[in-house]
């Protein structure tokens, strides 16, 4: 037994998601979000990504990447760079619940982030970092921030968006919330923030960049996996990757710079969605008013938050609507509990969620006159246990495998291997450093 219980502890040190790291493989991490990027976009060839494709090729590909629960891009995006899943860090959705009403803004200031992120353990090593279109990232302890568009009530720019805007990107347009993004929108955005963050890898050379392209998320919404738009979007995103790559040699540090490159999640067809709330409505458990009324229960897309946690009556009768639906709904859906939503790491303020079959979404919408809606285009925020919702990862760079494909990892996997490339002292909650994806020449005793 005493042996056992050393051997377990060799372990536990061998496999400590903050592993020890004597000296950084890189001195540079160019950490690249593409919102929406499947698995299938570097291993299929029919999609127009050569630079992403020879990374993964000559790096490290994952079969799949799992995001967190929901898979969006807000929660997802936090776990990347904390390395905790969203019951701990607080990103719990894209937008926060509000109890007292619909419009609940957004999750944008890095002060609502819960726990460190891989900003703070950079500028603690004293080290330099960079954000760049990325979620939650407003007031972030990096030394340079840039979101690719401004609204109206933004404040004046600051030093380093009057250089940019000199510089590289001329006056950054300002736009209307109230208005929905265009295809322009979407790509000049992208474009902006990859001369951006050329400009930064030539001129300042930072530790980390972290950087988020959104195009191909939006065209996959509209039009779902197989549409036209999605190539252009794909390509369109390959060339950001490309620019980044030849900025960083021309910079001289291509050498000493790791890539890499990460969906948020995957993305499923759609066709139905289910409006929860429309069915609350009818049976007076919430209205249909801006502050929702004198509300008891109301879905926030597939979760089910109380108005009065403990209001086990309410939680009844929802539940028995739930299960009660007809069979040909019924069978659309099945009911995801507490215990399995802490297993996830889910918003803790959710009583249950829904967990649809694929093709099948849920919405917050309260407006909609009944629970089955048509829906086309694309989706993602379920639960994380089909495939089809995994995102891509690849990873390129000094002291990293080559040609290695790993048959899966976790969204809270991402930062520790950004922190062992860097050799900062990072640790984790619930990632872990997988030693397999470190070149064989910096495992000691290998």
């Amino acid at each position: 037994m005493k042996k056992l219980t050393v051997l377990l502890l060799l372990l536990a040190v061998i496999i400590q998601p903050g592993l020890a790291q004597p000296k950084p493989t890189a001195k540079h991490v160019i950490l690249i979000s593409i919102d929406g990027m499947r698995p299938d976009f570097y291993t299929d060839s029919k999609w127009p990504a050569y630079t992403i494709q020879q990374l993964a090729k000559e790096g490290i590909q994952a079969r799949g990447m799992r995001p967190v629960l929901p898979s969006v891009t807000y929660p997802d995006h936090i776990t990347m760079i904390t390395g905790a899943l969203p019951m701990r860090h607080g990103i719990y959705h894209n937008q926060p619940f509000d109890a007292k009403g619909w419009s609940a803004g957004s999750f944008s200031n890095s002060s609502q982030i819960k726990v460190p992120t891989l900003w703070d353990a950079v500028k603690k090593s004293g080290g330099t970092c960079a954000a760049i279109n990325w979620p939650v990232s407003v007031g972030a302890p990096v030394n340079w921030y840039y979101r690719s568009y401004r609204t109206a009530d933004s404040n004046a720019p600051d030093e380093f968006l009057k250089e940019i805007e000199e510089n590289v990107t001329g006056k950054t347009p300002v736009v209307d919330r109230s208005q929905s993004s265009t295809d322009f929108d979407s790509y000049a955005s992208d474009m902006r923030a990859a001369n951006v963050a050329a400009y930064l890898i030539q001129k300042h050379k930072p530790n980390l960049i972290t950087v988020h392209f959104v195009t191909t998320d939006h065209v996959q919404h509209e039009q779902g996996k197989e549409g036209d738009k999605v190539y252009k979007a794909v390509a369109h995103a390959d060339v950001c990757v490309n620019q980044l790559v030849e900025a960083a040699k021309k910079a001289g540090i291509y050498e000493n710079t790791v890539f890499i490159i990460a969906g948020d999640h995957g993305f499923e067809d759609r066709h139905t969605q289910l409006a929860w709330n429309a069915l609350l409505i009818k049976e007076g458990l919430l209205e249909n008013k801006p502050d929702r009324g004198n509300w008891k229960a109301c879905f926030k897309d597939q979760f089910l938050m109380l108005k009065d946690p403990n209001d086990k009556a309410t939680l009844a009768r929802v539940r028995k609507l739930i299960e009660e639906q007809p069979a040909p709904i019924r069978k659309l859906y099945r009911i995801v509990e507490r215990d399995e939503l802490n297993k996830y790491g889910a918003d803790p303020n959710a009583v249950l969620a829904i967990q649809t079959v694929e093709g099948v979404v849920c919405t917050s919408r309260y407006n909609q006159p009944d629970l089955v809606q048509s829906t086309p285009g694309g989706s993602h925020g379920m639960l994380p246990d089909r495939p089809s919702l995994n995102a891509g990862f690849v990873a390129f760079g000094p002291g990293l495998r080559k040609k290695m494909v790993v048959p899966t990892l976790g969204m809270e996997d991402v930062a520790p291997l950004v922190a062992y490339t860097l050799g900062i002292d990072f640790k984790v909650p619930d990632g872990i450093l997988y030693p397999g994806m470190i070149a064989e020449e910096y495992i000691k005793g290998y």
